[in-house]
């Protein structure tokens, strides 16, 4: 009976502790980040009653009474909410937040027992700045985490515009307070290094040829005629592709006999070219004819295509095929081009009386007078009186046709006579030469090229920039871009080519002085080299870069300058490019086109489209705090008027490998339970473990932070009141044990009295 009355009395201490507790899990089931309690009770003692049967295999244990074995901390989380509050997070995993009484104070996860003041750890993340700008809880604990100490005791932010570096801070273990300042200032910071992500699209962007320039900002003539054709387009930005459409044939008839000529794209044999340079070079050695381009008198292209004109002594028809012809927009059927001096040219005449400059034909051959006066000498036995300048109207020597004495024909770039003697059939000139004499070697006449300074008789015709010029109103020395009025331009039957074109791309960049005021970095990229991978060694893509500094509008140039640069793409797609200097201020700006800083780099896909990819630089104008973004690490980043972000710090996590060492202290907090064991010091939790990585990107290890969220409490309300019942019908039961023995004991005293 005394048995019944202990374990009765024990039985109603228990639940009722039980019901203390799970009312106060029920009156905190709406408080921030509360963690119930879970009661847990054992036997307070027993005995063995081996009176009864020593030798039984049944159990004959007896109990005495329950005692609180207890009150686990639930460590499962609770909801979450959204909640308005600018720095109201919440915490979701294993952890807890850390936060302490002393704003000087700190807490190293990896040293607890030294941390100054007294530190707690709750999952309630309802914070936010007190008057002074520190984070604090909804009780005034300052929240500590890892401060990176940017912010100036004037409220002014010391950026450092690089978030892999601090990220890499981030990586620490002494948890401080963290203070923001409302008004947190921005300072302009000076650019001095950018990194440039680019897709050039080599088929793309299509510019007219003046953007071929020198480093005086003027049209290069040269670069453009020694520019590997390929690399153009025509007049609607399709790319030439010369590499698969190659070929370029002209038919020239003159003297009643047609001649073809073809050349070939490519770096191989004898008719063979790659630029417009050794094109035209062809086209002059074998036709006789000029292929160039037009200029103004500033020096630039009147219309960016190519002109083919006849500035030979006589005049031929044109025949251009093929399939570069068609890319290149050069056709032509059965086209005369007169030449200007068919009609300047007469047949000699002994009696006339010829001025210097006057041009006679003489069996085929053309000829220049040298000085005035008459002559009564054929060209050919005056050598004094007449200059030979052009053959090209003497027929080629045919061993089929019959030639009489004094005819001329043409063999092997020589003109030869025919001698005096009885053979009507004779052999060529190199094999007979009893029938033939040498006279001359074969010369193509042509307009002479303006020499500045000449002094130039009237009426003369020179060529210059694609263009023929004839002197008028009297003799000078005075040039024809110069002088409207001592020259006129000449027009003559011409062929002109599709407007050419070279693909480009622009890139514009904010960069910042010390000031913080803005300026654009202009790169302009034009491409100089298709490239060829097909073929051994291979033969990179590659573009020039002029980079230049302008005002903020972009419009006026300030550098003195372009900086030019030269990039190529290797056979992989990667970039190989010097990081080069642009002045700027009174310092430079490095800039990178391989890659920017947040670890993407250039391309040269020809499937996506001509583009900045991504752009960082080290340069920013001021600005004012704008907002506070916090991540899924927990860490700070300000945001500020001037689309800058800089992380500031992160909020502080600690981790325990027993959660339920830790003793509740009031107030929605817990501490470490630190206690004296065999004279050693033991945190019952165990110590607090970091929460992050310490090294690289710092991410968390044991969950994730919610931004403007609130965990709820983890009290789950239909467990709790069902846990209530029970308690309470334990503690009935155990009352009701109590007086059924208290009934008993009465009944024993009162036998004793009878």
């Amino acid at each position: 009976m005394v048995g019944s009355l202990y374990s009765g009395i024990s039985g109603i201490k228990t639940h009722q502790f039980g019901i203390d507790v799970t009312s106060n899990n029920i009156a905190n089931v709406n408080t921030t980040g509360f963690r119930a309690n879970s009661p847990e009770f054992s036997s307070l003692f027993a005995s063995s009653l081996n009176y009864v049967n020593s030798n039984s295999p049944i159990n004959n244990d007896y109990n005495y009474g329950v005692k609180i074995a207890s009150n686990a901390i639930n460590a499962n989380d609770g909801s979450y909410v959204k909640s308005d509050g600018e720095f109201n997070v919440a915490y979701s995993g294993r952890g807890w937040f850390v936060v302490g009484t002393n704003k000087n104070g700190s807490f190293d996860v990896g040293n607890p027992v030294t941390a100054m003041g007294q530190n707690y750890f709750t999952r309630d993340g309802s914070f936010s700045l007190d008057g002074e700008g520190y984070l604090v809880n909804s009780s005034g604990y300052y929240m500590y985490g890892i401060n990176l100490k940017k912010i100036a005791a004037d409220g002014t932010l010391m950026a450092t515009n690089d978030l892999e570096q601090d990220y890499a801070k981030l990586g620490g273990s002494t948890l401080e307070p963290i203070q923001i300042p409302k008004e947190l200032y921005y300072r302009p910071t000076l650019t001095s290094e950018i990194g440039l992500a680019i897709n050039l699209n080599r088929t793309q962007n299509g510019k007219p040829i003046n953007i071929l320039q020198d480093e005086k900002g003027d049209f290069d003539k040269e670069k453009f005629l020694n520019q590997d054709i390929n690399t153009f387009m025509d007049s609607k930005g399709t790319p030439l592709d010369a590499q698969n459409f190659k070929d370029i044939t002209f038919s020239i008839t003159q003297n009643k006999q047609t001649k073809s000529y073809t050349f070939t794209y490519g770096k191989e044999g004898e008719n063979s070219f790659t630029t417009i340079q050794e094109l035209s070079e062809l086209i002059k050695k074998n036709t006789g004819l000029d292929l160039g381009i037009k200029l103004d008198n500033k020096g630039l292209p009147t219309d960016s295509s190519l002109y083919l004109g006849n500035n030979t002594m006589q005049n031929i028809t044109l025949g251009i095929s093929g399939k570069l012809a068609d890319k290149l927009g050069l056709k032509a059927v059965n086209q005369k081009l007169d030449s200007i001096f068919e009609t300047r040219i007469k047949e000699f005449d002994a009696a006339t009386d010829y001025a210097e400059g006057d041009y006679v034909k003489y069996k085929g051959l053309v000829f220049q007078k040298n000085g005035d006066g008459t002559t009564a000498n054929n060209p050919l036995n005056d050598a004094n009186s007449w200059k030979l300048i052009d053959t090209s109207r003497v027929e080629t020597y045919s061993q089929n046709q019959t030639y009489q004495e004094g005819d001329l024909v043409a063999f092997e770039g020589k003109i030869y006579q025919r001698e005096p003697n009885n053979n009507p059939q004779v052999g060529n000139p190199l094999d007979d030469t009893n029938s033939w004499k040498e006279i001359a070697d074969s010369v193509i006449g042509e307009v002479a090229t303006y020499q500045e300074g000449t002094n130039y008789e009237e009426n003369s015709i020179v060529a210059l920039n694609g263009l023929l010029y004839q002197k008028v109103n009297e003799a000078g020395d005075t040039n024809p871009l110069e002088d409207n009025i001592g020259w006129k331009i000449v027009a003559v039957n011409s062929v002109s080519s599709t407007q050419l074109q070279v693909p480009t791309y622009e890139s514009n960049t904010e960069v910042y002085d010390e000031s913080g005021k803005k300026f654009i970095l202009k790169n302009q990229y034009i491409l100089i080299e298709q490239g060829d991978q097909s073929i051994t060694p291979p033969i990179n893509e590659r573009w020039e870069v002029r980079s230049a500094i302008y005002d903020a509008t972009g419009k006026t140039l300030l550098s003195d300058t372009p900086v030019i640069n030269e990039i190529s793409f290797n056979p992989d797609g990667s970039l190989e490019a010097p990081v080069f200097q642009v002045p700027f201020g009174n310092g430079n700006i490095s800039v990178d086109l391989t890659k920017s800083q947040d670890g993407k780099v250039s391309s040269n896909f020809a499937y996506a489209d001509s583009s900045v990819k991504s752009t960082t630089q080290d340069g920013a104008p001021e600005g004012i705090l704008k907002e506070i973004v916090i991540n899924d690490q927990g860490i700070i980043l300000a945001n500020f008027t001037n689309n800058k972000f800089e992380a500031l710090g992160r909020f502080g996590i600690a981790a325990f490998v027993n959660d339920q060492g830790l003793s509740k202290v009031g107030g929605n907090l817990l501490e470490m339970n630190i206690r004296l064991r065999n004279g050693e010091v033991s945190i019952v939790s165990g110590p607090p473990l970091l929460a992050w990585e310490d090294k690289g990107y710092a991410a968390l290890k044991y969950g994730r932070i919610l931004d403007h969220m609130l965990e709820t409490s983890n009290v789950d309300t239909g467990t709790a009141l069902t846990d209530l019942i029970i308690y309470q019908r334990g503690y009935q039961m155990s009352a009701k044990s109590i007086t059924t023995a208290d009934q008993l004991m009465q009944e024993a005293i009162q036998l004793k009295r009878n």
